[in-house]
C-alpha cells in the first residue's frame, strides 16, 4: 500500500514516521484508501419497505389506502427507525464477547526540561532531566473479557427481547394506522352520502315550493303562502347543514391523506365515496368466533410477555452481581523525546490477568430486592392486561352486533320513510292532504335516510374496531 507521506527522510524524526505509519495503517484498514480521504458520498437510507406504485389515474380503494399507509405513514417510519436503532444495542452487547483494541497517540511539549535531583554515590547532587523539549507517546491497548458470571448472557437476552418489543411496536402502530385509515375513509363516505341526501331533499323542496307558489298565485285552495314560506325555511336550514357536512367531508379527506402519508400536493381520487352495505348476521357471528385466535395474535400481548421475561432476566442479572469478573489486559507503550536519553529508551509490553471478586456492596441487596419487586409487578400487570384485552374483545364484539342490529332497524325505517313520502305525494295529488304534509314527508324521508347512514357508519366503524382488536388483517403486512 503506497503511503508517500510516511516515507523515511532525514528531515523527519523517527517518531513522526511511527505516528504517521500507525495513522495510515488504521485508515487504510477501515477506509480502504490509504491516507487519502474518501470521495464517495454516503447514500440516503431507503424507506423501510418500498411503497407500492400506482399510476396517476388510479382510483384508490380502502384496501389500497391501507396498503399505502403501511409504507408511507410518517409515524410508522419513526417506529421502524427506532426499532432499527435498538438493534444497535444488541450489537453493542454482542461486542462484549470480542476483544477490543485501542491506539493512542499523544504529543507533549515543555518550555524547559523537568528534572529531579539525584545524589550520585552519596557524594554529589546531579539534576537529571525527565522530559525533553517534545515527547511523543504511542500506545496500543488490548482487552478481552473472559468471564462475567452470566451478566453478559443476561444482558444480551434483555437486549434481544427489547429489540423484539420495538419490532412488535411497529406492528401495533400499523394496526392503529390501518384502523384510522378505515375510520376516516368511512367518514368521508358518510359525509358524502349525507350531502347527496341533503341535495336530493333540497331539490324536492324547491320543486314543492315552485308548485305551491304557482297554486297560490292562481288562487287555489290546495296551497297558501305559508307553504312557500315553510319550504323556504327548510331550504335555508338544509343549505346551512350542507355547508357543515361539506366542511366535515373535506376535513375527513385531509385527515385520511395524513394517515395514508400523502403530501399536500398529491391527489387521492377514491374509487368509491359511498358507504358499502352491511354484512349479514352470520358473517358477523363468524367474526366473533375468531376472538380467541385474535387474542393470541395481539402484538400487545406478545410485548407484555417479553417485558415480563426482561424483568425475570433483571433478577438473574442482579443475582449475578455476586459472581467474579475475569479479563485480560495488555498494552504496549513507546515514548520518544528530544534531548533525553532516559525517555528515548522507555518502551515495553505489559500483560495482566485481572480477577474482580465482589466482596461487599451494600447496594446489591437493594438492587436485587428492586428487581424481585418489579418481576412480581410485571406478572400482576400481565394478568391485568390479559383480562383487559379479553374484556375489550368481548365488548367490541357485542358493540358490533348492536351496530348491525341498529343498521337493520334503520334500514327498515328508511324504507318506511320512502313509502310514507310516496303515499303522501299521491294523497296530495288526489287532494286528500294539505300541501304542508308533503313538506313534512320530505323532511321525514330525509331524516330516515340520514339516520340509516349514521347507523351504517357506526356499523363499519365497530367492524373495523373488531378487526383491529382481533388482529383480523385483510392486508398482510409486518415489520
Amino acid at each position: 500500500m503506497p503511503v508517500p507521506w510516511c516515507a523515511a527522510s532525514p528531515e523527519r524524526p523517527y517518531v513522526l514516521k511511527c505516528a504517521a505509519g500507525w495513522f495510515c495503517f488504521f485508515a487504510g484498514s477501515f477506509l480502504g484508501a490509504g491516507c487519502a480521504p474518501s470521495t464517495k458520498k454516503s447514500q440516503p437510507i431507503s424507506q423501510f419497505p418500498a411503497a407500492p406504485i400506482y399510476p396517476p389515474e388510479h382510483r384508490y380503494s380502502l384496501d389500497d389506502l391501507i396498503a399505502l399507509s403501511i409504507h408511507r405513514n410518517a409515524g410508522l417510519d419513526v417506529a421502524r427507525y427506532e426499532a432499527e436503532a435498538v438493534q444497535g444495542l444488541v450489537d453493542q452487547v454482542k461486542a462484549l464477547w470480542l476483544p477490543q483494541f485501542r491506539f493512542d497517540f499523544a504529543a507533549l511539549a515543555y518550555d524547559n526540561d523537568l528534572s529531579y535531583e539525584a545524589r550520585a554515590f552519596g557524594l554529589a547532587t546531579i539534576n537529571v532531566p525527565i522530559t525533553g523539549t517534545y515527547n511523543f507517546v504511542n500506545s496500543l491497548a488490548f482487552s478481552q473479557i473472559l468471564y462475567t458470571g452470566g451478566k453478559r448472557t443476561s444482558g444480551l437476552k434483555q437486549a434481544k427481547m427489547y429489540a423484539e418489543i420495538k419490532r412488535l411496536d411497529v406492528l401495533r402502530i400499523q394496526d392503529a394506522v390501518a384502523f384510522d385509515v378505515a375510520n376516516y375513509y368511512h367518514l368521508v363516505c358518510l359525509t358524502n352520502d349525507i350531502d347527496v341526501v341533503l341535495e336530493d331533499a333540497v331539490r324536492r323542496l324547491r320543486v314543492f315550493r315552485h308548485v305551491a307558489d304557482n297554486l297560490t298565485r292562481r288562487g287555489s285552495l290546495r296551497s297558501s303562502n305559508l307553504d312557500r314560506l315553510q319550504a323556504d325555511y327548510f331550504i335555508s336550514q338544509l343549505d346551512q347543514f350542507r355547508v357543515l357536512v361539506q366542511a366535515g367531508r373535506q376535513q375527513a379527506y385531509e385527515a385520511l391523506k395524513h394517515f395514508v402519508g400523502l403530501g399536500r400536493e398529491e391527489s387521492m381520487p377514491l374509487r368509491q365515496v359511498s358507504l358499502p352495505p352491511a354484512m349479514t348476521a352470520s358473517e358477523m357471528i363468524s367474526a366473533y368466533e375468531n376472538v380467541v385466535e385474535g387474542f393470541s395474535k395481539r402484538p400487545e400481548a406478545r410485548q407484555l410477555d417479553l417485558f415480563t421475561e426482561i424483568r425475570k432476566e433483571q433478577v438473574k442479572f442482579a443475582k449475578a452481581a455476586w459472581n467474579p469478573n475475569v479479563l485480560i489486559l495488555g498494552s504496549y507503550v513507546d515514548t520518544q523525546g528530544s534531548n533525553n536519553s532516559i525517555f528515548g529508551a522507555i518502551d515495553g509490553l505489559i500483560a495482566s490477568l485481572v480477577v474482580d471478586l465482589p466482596i461487599y456492596d451494600a447496594g446489591r441487596l437493594g438492587k436485587l430486592r428492586e428487581a424481585l419487586g418489579f418481576e412480581q409487578a410485571s406478572l400482576a400487570f400481565q394478568r391485568q392486561f390479559e383480562e383487559l384485552i379479553t374484556l375489550e374483545i368481548k365488548v367490541t364484539a357485542i358493540d358490533a352486533q348492536k351496530a348491525l342490529a341498529n343498521e337493520m332497524k334503520a334500514a327498515r325505517a328508511r324504507a318506511a320513510g320512502m313509502e310514507h313520502y310516496d303515499a303522501t305525494r299521491q294523497a296530495y295529488s288526489r287532494e286528500l292532504v294539505p300541501a304542508s304534509a308533503v313538506a313534512t314527508a320530505i323532511g321525514l324521508d330525509m331524516l330516515a335516510k340520514i339516520q340509516h347512514l349514521q347507523t351504517l357508519y357506526a356499523y363499519h366503524d365497530s367492524r373495523a374496531r373488531l378487526k383491529r382488536v382481533t388482529v383480523d388483517r385483510e392486508v398482510q403486512y409486518g415489520y
